[in-house]
């Protein structure tokens, strides 16, 4: 296929009402890598999907990163033949496969968890905000507890950035004189009622 055939190809699927976004992502993948974008008049490859494509950028790196997690993840769905064999239902979201790719960087999410997760989206092609709220019941189980100290820790910076603000607030109402003088005493009250509070 020359350049020119898979420009226009490309163009024909990103039209598409439903398009195949696999193989929208995998013709995304060969003009982002081989750079052919620069051969049609485009500095970028994200200029080259919102002018060309109507595409947003955002959108666009979306199903590019999905196809790549895919290639890697699993080849099989990539592949041509997987498409034409399987249900239409059955082929994933490209927002629920990116949202699988960002599950597989994120630390706090187990092993067993992650194989489920995967489970549901690449086999059972589960709708993106099912997969959404999934991730986050994972995250917000598996997210380690602070501690004592840190929540101390936290609590401190919190109450001195707030003690801060105060008198920030108070400073400025007061130097151009734009609340009554009880308000002012309010707040040194308050701030000096925070001070107290500080472990």
């Amino acid at each position: 296929m020359s350049n020119d055939e898979l420009r226009e190809k490309t163009a024909d699927v990103a039209r598409r009402h439903k398009a195949s976004w696999i193989e929208l992502g995998q013709y995304l993948f060969a003009i982002s890598k081989n750079r052919m974008f620069k051969e049609w008049g485009y500095m970028t490859f994200e200029a080259y999907c919102v002018k060309e494509l109507k595409i947003r950028e955002a959108t666009a790196s979306k199903l590019l990163k999905s196809y790549c997690f895919l290639e890697r993840e699993e080849p099989r769905m990539v592949k041509p033949e997987y498409a034409a064999e399987e249900e239409p239902k059955k082929i994933p979201d490209y927002e629920s496969v990116n949202l699988l790719r960002l599950a597989k960087q994120n630390k706090n999410i187990p092993v067993k968890e992650f194989a489920e997760l995967r489970h549901e989206v690449l086999d059972e092609a589960r709708e993106y905000k099912d997969v959404r709220a999934k991730v986050k019941a994972i995250v917000a189980e598996t997210k380690p507890k602070d501690t004592p100290e840190a929540k101390e820790v936290k609590r401190n910076a919190v109450i001195r950035r707030l003690i801060g603000f105060l008198n920030g607030a108070k400073t400025q109402l007061e130097n151009e004189d734009l609340v009554p003088d009880y308000v002012i005493k309010q707040i040194d009250a308050l701030a000096s009622k925070l001070e107290d509070q500080l472990r």
